[in-house]
């Protein structure tokens, strides 16, 4: 297109021919110049009737295309032309009657020429090299021979014609959204194959936008992005909450907005816990700030340091790396690793259910005893309150034990108070130990 531009820019004055000599008005030329009207210095007449025809219609690669002009004697017996191709055309012109002549671009008129019988016309070839699709332009003069650019008339014609193939016709898609401009002022042409700028399908109602054409999905933009004539149609619409800082996720404290899509200040609704900072909300990324950044009920969890394993595991005092793990137990049966030695339930079964007899199976002492009574019991250990972190409680529940907490975190809601859980944690290994020892104690005497 640019080339084609240029190239029209190039020859765009129209000093066509006012066909005589010389007036008070203006100098009038005999021979013609290149340019896409003529009408620029030629005025005042009325428009011709302007033909542009082809012999043959469906000419081969190679063979000879005769194009004639016709010119209606509108204004006067007196005419002239300039024949060109819309577009960069791989063949070449070819000038054989008297009083024309062949240029870069096409053939004009070396001299004003006089017709009869109402109609004025002239003749030129044409030779395509190679298949292709052709536009040819013509730009004629009416004139009325008083050897003034006054009084005269210009008009044109095109003709569109395929060579060596049986083509088709694309229109131009400036976008390159595989759809053409459905707007009149930009003219289709037929060629061979498709053209570089142009598509096979019509019918974009927007070619300066590529998210807008007749295949394209509506969206909620205002705008007819299917090309239907409508504006946002069958668009969903959905609640928007209130988004105060602005991360993208709306707050519960406000009345929802329906709406195809967040106006300013909105956003989806999605429980934003803390709409004042701008780094929570659903999904955002733990950080050790004593502070629920992604809204799942829990602070800090998986952030904060961690040291020791087992039930001597221990989170640090706050988010400082300052970590003291938890004293090691006796192991007992229990589901826990009582010694801290990374292996819960490791021993024998002697020292774990306080009789060889009885194994340890899934935390609880299972079997018969040396004394023939069956056990069932579980030995339920815990460590001590040893430790300079927060400690679980004997049975692992404590939400500030890595080891005895899947979620690994404190939990917003009731708990117990720190200041209790060491009390109670000693208790409860207490009277674990003092169980284990009751068992044992049985167990021997039954043996006796």
């Amino acid at each position: 297109m640019r080339k084609r531009l240029s190239r029209r820019v190039a020859i765009a004055v129209v000093v066509f021919a006012s066909l005589f000599a010389e007036s008070s008005s203006a100098l009038a030329r005999s021979a013609g110049i290149e340019a896409t009207g003529c009408d620029t210095c030629h005025q005042g007449g009325a428009v011709p009737t302007v033909t542009l025809t082809a012999e043959p219609v469906n000419p081969a690669v190679g063979q000879i295309i005769t194009l004639t002009v016709g010119v209606s004697q509108t204004n006067g017996s007196t005419a002239g032309f300039y024949l060109t191709t819309a577009h960069e055309t791989p063949g070449k012109f070819e000038a054989f009657e008297a009083g024309t002549v062949a240029s870069s671009s096409g053939v004009i008129h070396s001299m004003p020429r006089a017709g009869s019988a109402g109609t004025t016309t002239f003749k030129a070839r044409w030779t395509a090299s190679e298949a292709t699709g052709v536009a040819f332009d013509v730009y004629a003069l009416s004139a009325d021979g008083n050897k003034t650019n006054r009084g005269d008339g210009a008009g044109s014609a095109k003709l569109e014609l395929l060579v060596g193939c049986t083509g088709s016709t694309y229109f131009i898609d400036q976008d390159a959204d595989g759809y053409g401009s459905s707007d009149p002022a930009y003219a289709s042409r037929k060629d061979c194959a498709t053209p570089l700028g142009y598509a096979d399908k019509a019918g974009d109602c927007d070619d300066f936008h590529a998210d807008v054409h007749p295949d394209a999905v509506e969206q909620c933009d205002l705008k007819d992005n299917d090309c239907d004539g409508q504006v946002d149609e069958e668009v969903v619409e959905q609640p928007f909450c209130e988004d105060r800082d602005g991360d993208g996720h709306g707050g519960p404290s406000s009345a929802p907005k329906m709406d195809c899509k967040p106006s300013p200040g909105f956003a989806p609704c999605d429980n934003d816990c803390d709409d004042r900072t701008k780094t929570t909300y659903p999904g955002a990324s733990e950080v050790c700030d004593g502070f629920d950044n992604d809204c799942d009920g829990k602070v800090d969890e998986g952030v904060r340091m961690v040291c020791g394993v087992g039930l001597c595991s221990r989170y640090a005092i706050g988010c400082s790396s300052i970590c003291t793990p938890g004293q090691p137990l006796a192991e007992t049966c229990n589901g826990f690793d009582d010694d801290c030695d990374g292996i819960a339930d490791n021993g024998s079964n002697g020292s774990l259910c306080g009789d060889a007899n009885i194994s340890c199976v899934a935390g609880r002492c299972e079997g018969t005893g040396s004394g023939g009574a069956a056990s069932g019991v579980s030995g339920r250990g815990g460590n001590s309150s040893g430790g300079g972190g927060p400690s679980p409680n004997a049975a692992g529940l404590g939400s500030e034990s890595p080891a005895s907490s899947a979620a690994s975190g404190c939990a917003l809601g009731p708990s117990v108070p720190r200041s209790e859980v060491g009390p109670l944690a000693a208790a409860l290994a207490v009277a674990g130990w003092l169980a284990a020892r009751a068992r044992a104690s049985r167990a021997k005497r039954r043996s006796t």
